[in-house]
């Protein structure tokens, strides 16, 4: 019984290990981007979700989950962000964008990191659109074609920085854990 509890103990420690590490690499990265110049606050590479891949990968929807959450208020309370229109930018599409990562997951044997990287940074930048549009701009007129090459523009960035980011977590060659 005491043998039991003690792997049961080594597991649990293992894990919360990794959850650090992960959120510590999340964070690395994301706090690195953003030292790079950019027009608009919440525009980034997306580089921090390397570390959700992993999570997600080698730990379960659970973990990617927690990662990228923890990863958005820690970065939050070091900027000096934390309850400001970036943060629930932030926050709003990087829940929205893990969930449909985790729900694309269960199709792993059909959709590589790639193709769920893409989708997911897709959709992560669609919400970041509707969110500041009703955080910043709701009373601007969306229908010019200026703002609409903008959305597609934006997009379109979004999908070649989602890629990149699955391209890294697959050539990482990540294999799967029996821990799940």
């Amino acid at each position: 019984m005491e043998e039991i509890k003690n792997l049961e103990d080594k597991k649990r420690i293992r894990r919360e290990k990794y959850l650090v590490f992960l959120i510590l690499l999340s964070l690395y990265l994301s706090l690195a981007e953003a030292l790079i110049p950019k027009p608009f606050p919440w525009l980034k590479l997306g580089l921090a979700n390397i570390g959700t891949i992993i999570a997600l990968e080698k730990f379960g929807k659970r973990m990617a989950a927690e990662v990228t959450l923890c990863r958005i208020v820690i970065q939050g309370i070091m900027l000096g962000t934390l309850f400001s229109p970036g943060f629930i930018i932030s926050l709003v599409s990087g829940a929205v964008s893990v969930n449909v990562m985790i729900f694309l997951y269960n199709f792993r044997k059909n959709l590589s990191l790639i193709s769920i990287s893409v989708l997911s940074a897709l959709i992560h930048n669609f919400v970041q659109l509707i969110v500041v549009y009703f955080l910043m701009f709701r009373n601007m007129n969306i229908h010019s074609r200026y703002i609409m090459f903008f959305i597609v523009g934006f997009l379109f960035l979004g999908c070649a920085a989602g890629a990149v980011t699955g391209f890294i977590g697959e050539k990482l060659l990540l294999r799967r854990s029996c821990e799940k």
